[in-house]
C-alpha cells in the first residue's frame, strides 16, 4: 500500500513538472513510508523524492529500525548524506512543503546552492482520499470512541469536575488499546458556549444546563473525533430549542449529501461550501447566528485534514473522503450545543462511522 502511495506522489510530481520534492512533514512521511518513530517537534527525518527515486534521511538512533519498515523503492540514509544526495541529483529546483521553517529553507539553499520554492498541499490532497487500509484503521478508532461515550455516561454526576470526566475519558481510551486524537474537551454550563473550551476544575452543578463532550481515539495511527452534548433535567426550553436546531441541521446536511443527484456522487453538488450553506440556512431560520467554526474537517493520520467544510473552502467532497459534520450553536453566558460525527463518503452516499445515540440525554 505504501509503495502505491509513493508511486501516486511521483506521478503527481511528474504531472506538475516538479523535479525534486523535499518532504519535512512527519505525518506525510508516515503516510508514505509507514514509519511512526518521528515527532513533529524535532526534525528527525526528511524525504527527498524525484520522479524515479525516493530517499529517507534520519539519524543513527533510528536508521536500523527504519530500514526494516520503509517500502520497496525507498533508500534509507543518514542525515549526513542529505545535502550530498540532493546536490548530486541533477535537479535544478526543489519544491518544499508548507511546514518547512525559514531557518531550514536558508540552510538548504546554502548547503546545496539550488533553487527552492513553496508547493501546494500535494501529499495532503492525496491523503484526503482514504485507501482501504486507512479506512480499516479508522473504523476501530470510531468504535472505541463510541464505547468511551457509553462508559463516561455512567460516571456523570453532580459535583464531578470537568477534569475528572476528561480523565475518565482518556483513561478508558488508553486502557482499551487507543491513544488520544487530541486533548479532550469537557465543558459544563456556560463553558459549553466556548467551542474549544479549556477543560477546567469547574464542578457540575444543578444550575448547569449543558454538558459538552468532545473527544476522540487514535487506533493504529488513525484518528476519530466525536462531540455529544447532554442537557440537564431542568434545562430551559431555549436549551432544548438549541439542541433540536443543531441536531436537525446535521441531519439536513446528511440528507443533502445522500440525495444530491439521486444519490449519485457529483463533484459540483458536493462543493464543501454548499454543504455548509445547508446547515447555516436551517440554523439562521431558527433565529440563531451561523456556525462560528467550520462545519467539518477531514480526519486520518491527523485530527484536522482535508477536506475542509467551511464557507470559504474550495475543497470538493469525493468518494473516499472521511470527515466530520459538526454544527454548533453557542450563546455566551448561557451555553451551547455541538453534535459531531465521523463519516465516510462512498459511491452510494455517506456511511456514518460513529454511532453513539444523538437523542437528548438528560443528566
Amino acid at each position: 500500500m505504501h509503495e502505491l502511495r509513493l508511486k501516486n506522489l511521483q506521478n503527481l510530481l511528474k504531472s506538475k513538472k516538479i523535479e525534486g520534492f523535499l518532504v519535512s512533514s512527519v505525518p506525510n512521511i508516515l503516510y508514505l513510508t509507514g514509519v511512526d518513530y518521528f515527532t513533529p517537534e524535532e526534525r528527525y527525518a526528511y524525504m527527498f523524492i524525484t520522479n524515479r527515486t525516493a530517499y529517507l534521511f534520519t539519524d543513527r538512533r533510528y536508521i536500523e529500525v527504519v530500514k526494516n519498515i520503509v517500502p520497496k523503492g525507498v533508500k534509507t540514509l543518514l542525515h549526513t548524506e542529505l545535502f550530498k544526495i540532493i546536490k548530486n541529483s541533477n535537479v535544478k529546483s526543489i519544491g518544499f512543503e508548507q511546514n518547512l521553517t525559514f531557518a531550514e529553507y536558508i540552510r538548504f539553499k546554502k548547503e546545496t546552492s539550488l533553487n527552492y520554492y513553496l508547493t501546494d498541499w500535494l501529499i495532503e490532497k492525496l491523503r484526503s482520499v482514504k485507501d482501504s487500509q486507512e479506512i480499516k484503521n479508522i473504523r476501530p478508532a470510531c468504535k472505541l470512541t463510541d464505547k468511551t461515550y457509553s462508559h463516561v455516561l455512567k460516571n456523570m454526576r453532580i459535583d464531578i469536575t470537568e477534569k475528572e470526566i476528561a480523565w475518565r475519558i482518556d483513561k478508558f481510551i488508553k486502557e482499551n488499546g487507543g491513544e488520544l486524537s487530541f486533548d479532550t474537551i469537557v465543558a459544563f454550563g456556560a463553558n459549553a458556549a466556548i467551542p474549544h473550551h479549556k477543560t477546567s476544575n469547574k464542578k457540575l452543578s444543578k444550575d448547569d444546563q449543558f454538558v459538552l463532550l468532545d473527544f476522540g481515539a487514535k487506533v493504529n495511527g488513525y484518528c476519530s473525533d466525536m462531540t455529544r452534548t447532554l442537557l440537564a433535567k431542568n434545562a430551559k426550553s431555549k436549551a432544548h430549542k438549541i439542541y433540536e436546531t443543531v441536531s436537525t441541521a446535521q441531519q439536513k446536511v446528511i440528507d443533502y449529501i445522500n440525495t444530491s443527484n439521486g444519490g449519485r456522487l457529483s463533484l459540483r453538488s458536493h462543493d464543501s461550501f454548499e454543504v455548509v450553506r445547508v446547515a447555516n440556512k436551517h440554523i439562521v431560520s431558527k433565529g440563531f447566528d451561523p456556525i462560528s467554526h467550520g462545519l467539518g474537517h477531514g480526519i486520518g493520520i491527523e485530527i484536522h485534514e482535508e477536506p475542509r467544510l467551511s464557507p470559504k473552502s474550495k475543497d470538493k467532497l469525493v468518494e473516499g473522503n472521511v470527515f466530520t459534520i459538526e454544527p454548533g450553536i453557542y450563546i455566551p453566558g448561557f451555553g451551547g450545543v455541538r453534535i459531531e460525527d465521523d463519516f465516510l463518503l462512498t459511491k452510494n452516499g455517506l456511511e456514518q462511522l460513529t454511532s453513539s445515540p444523538k437523542q437528548i440525554i438528560e443528566v
